[in-house]
């Protein structure tokens, strides 16, 4: 099973040092886990590896967003044209939400107003996992809009 685990983890980092250090670490979890009589022990190690590849994608891009925050953009640092460029920003920003479906520009609003997921979760009505969920969908179709507006 190793092999085929291996294959999984390499395919989805392209690297094959990550995809053993992912490999090992199932392993262990699995070990520690234990197996229940009439578990199909080769796809619960596929997905394992699978569920693994992607929380460690999803860390590795969370540290390099937090890393990226505090940074100011070069021409922000100094510049007399700075509020200018946060307004031009805002508006854009504005622009984009409102091109987004009612549902989604609620929930965008609602989280740019610090609200956590169990506070919007409890204020919608949305179970928890499914609003993370369409929050999720909203940023990505609100970077879509910023991009496209940006190749304009």
């Amino acid at each position: 099973m190793r092999t085929k685990m291996l294959r999984v983890a390499t395919d989805f980092f392209h690297n094959e040092e990550d995809a053993e250090d992912i490999v090992q670490e199932v392993c262990e979890r699995m070990l520690r886990r234990g197996w229940r009589k009439g578990d199909d022990v080769e796809a619960l190690l596929v997905r394992a590896t699978k569920n693994l590849c992607v929380s460690v994608w999803r860390r590795q891009r969370l540290r390099e967003t937090k890393a990226l925050e505090g940074i100011a953009e070069p021409e922000e640092r100094n510049s007399a044209d700075t509020p200018i460029l946060q307004g031009e920003r805002k508006s854009a920003l504005e622009n984009a939400i409102l091109r987004l479906p009612p549902s989604e520009q609620r929930l965008i609003r609602m989280k740019g107003d610090e609200m956590s997921l169990d506070e919007i979760s409890e204020q919608t009505g949305i179970p928890k996992r499914s609003a993370s969920s369409m929050l999720s969908t909203a940023r990505k179709r609100l970077m879509n809009i910023l991009k496209r507006s940006n190749d304009d």
